[in-house]
């Protein structure tokens, strides 16, 4: 997986989330890596698909990796997580593609109890403890 992180002017992170059992888990945009695509190309992609957004110059901050306990059972997730720069006055949609909202993430957001950054270790990467 790639993914995309994009901060405005405040130092917001740009988020996607969905609901599950309770809780919100909120993660940047982006998605799955092709067969044969390289992170870089993906994260582009990704993008382009779930937000509309042209980003240039992705520039990988690290490689993340948890395992997740999903309904379908136990998965292990290798996350690529690249700096993206985005028109910093490109609409953004109210959901992604596939229905789940965009937001802004902010420190008031992430002091709430049922929300959760993923994936696992993202708040250290991006410095945002």
């Amino acid at each position: 997986m790639a993914v995309a992180a994009i901060r405005d002017a405040a130092g917001r992170l740009l988020v996607t989330s969905a609901g599950v059992e309770g809780r919100t888990y909120a993660r940047p945009p982006g998605g799955g890596i092709d067969l044969g695509e390289r992170a870089a190309d993906a994260v582009v992609r990704e993008l382009r698909e779930e937000l509309g957004l042209e980003a240039v110059e992705p520039r990988l901050l690290g490689v993340l990796e948890s395992p997740l306990r999903l309904p379908q059972g136990l998965r292990h997730e290798i996350v690529f997580v690249f700096e993206v720069h985005v028109d910093a006055e490109a609409i953004l949609p109210c959901t992604t593609d596939a229905g789940h909202p965009v937001w802004w993430l902010t420190a008031e957001h992430r002091a709430d109890p049922d929300l959760t950054l993923v994936p696992e270790g993202l708040a250290e990467l991006l410095g945002l403890d």
